[in-house]
C-alpha cells in the first residue's frame, strides 16, 4: 500500500512538471487551473481543524495569507470567537466566509414571528442559562449572562443610559395618577348672595322700658331677647364636589404588533 502511494505521488509530480496542470478525475485539466477536480458523485473535502479564535493562528504556527480551512470548533470570546464554518486567513487573522454580509454576532438581538430557538438564536423568556447547550452557555457568559436570559415578555427595548446596566429591566404596563401628578390649581367660588334664608340669634344688649306710675317716672331694663333676621341677607356657602372616579390605572401600551425577541448565542 505504501509503495502504491509513493508511485502515485511520483506520477502526479511528473505529470505536473510535464503539463503544468493537474487533473483528478479528468485527463484534460483546464489550462487556467493548477489543479482541477472532476466528479459527478463526489465533492472536495476541505482540511478540518479546530481554531481557538479569529486572532490566534493556532493550531497553525503563524498566520499565513491565503490559507483556507474548515473550522469545527466553537471557541473564543466575542467578538473574536469562532464558530464551525469555512475560514480563510488574511495574514493577520481568520475570517469567516459567508455569502451573508450581516453575520450575527454573539449578543445580537432580533425580533421574529418564529416561536422557538433556531440556528443559534435563543428565545428571551427568562430561562436559566444552565438549560442551554454548553456552547450557548459559554457564549452567554462572555456577555455577562451567567444566570438567566432576560425575559422580554410585555417589554420594549430601551437604549442604555449611563446609570443603567445591560439587560436591566424596569417600567410598568400601566400607571395611576396621584394628587402630586396633577397641576397645582385652586378651585374657588361663591354661591349666590341673595338666597332666601333666616338666622336666629340671642340679643344680649340692654333695652330700656319707660313707664309712669302716678307722678313718678320709672325705668325697667330687659337683659336678653330672641330676634330673627330677614330672609334675604347677604351670605356665602362652601361646598365640595366628588370626582366620581374609581382609581382605575391607565394602560400605556400604544398600538402594537406582538413578536418574539431572540438573542444570538452561536450555533
Amino acid at each position: 500500500m505504501k509503495k502504491n502511494y509513493v508511485n502515485t505521488l511520483i506520477g502526479i509530480l511528473f505529470f505536473s512538471i510535464v503539463k503544468s496542470q493537474v487533473g483528478i478525475g479528468t485527463p484534460n485539466p483546464s489550462n487556467s487551473a493548477v489543479l482541477e477536480l472532476n466528479s459527478s458523485n463526489k465533492g472536495f473535502l476541505m482540511n478540518t481543524i479546530s481554531l481557538a479564535s479569529t486572532q490566534s493562528a493556532s493550531p497553525l504556527s503563524a498566520h499565513t495569507e491565503g490559507i483556507w480551512v474548515y473550522n469545527t470548533a466553537t471557541a473564543g470570546t466575542a467578538p473574536n470567537n469562532v464558530i464551525p464554518g469555512l475560514y480563510y486567513n488574511d495574514g493577520a487573522k481568520w475570517v469567516l466566509m459567508s455569502i451573508n454580509s450581516d453575520i450575527p454576532k454573539i449578543g445580537d438581538i432580533k425580533s421574529s414571528m418564529v416561536n422557538a430557538d433556531h440556528e443559534g438564536w435563543y428565545l428571551m423568556n427568562g430561562r436559566n442559562t444552565s438549560t442551554l447547550p454548553a456552547s450557548a452557555q459559554a457564549s452567554a457568559a462572555t456577555i455577562g449572562l451567567t444566570a438567566t436570559i432576560p425575559n422580554t415578555a410585555d417589554r420594549i427595548l430601551k437604549g442604555k443610559n449611563t446609570s443603567e446596566a445591560f439587560a436591566a429591566t424596569g417600567g410598568a404596563s400601566s400607571y395611576t395618577l396621584s394628587q402630586a401628578n396633577l397641576p397645582n390649581l385652586t378651585f374657588t367660588g361663591n354661591t349666590s348672595t341673595d338666597g332666601a334664608h333666616v338666622h336666629t340669634y340671642t340679643n344680649r344688649g340692654v333695652n330700656y322700658w319707660n313707664f309712669n306710675a302716678g307722678s313718678l317716672s320709672a325705668t325697667r331694663t330687659v337683659n336678653t331677647e330672641t330676634r330673627t333676621t330677614g330672609t334675604a341677607g347677604n351670605h356665602t356657602h362652601t361646598f365640595s364636589v366628588a370626582s366620581g372616579g374609581t382609581s382605575a390605572p391607565i394602560a400605556q401600551y400604544p398600538k402594537h404588533m406582538v413578536v418574539q425577541y431572540f438573542i444570538y448565542l452561536g450555533k
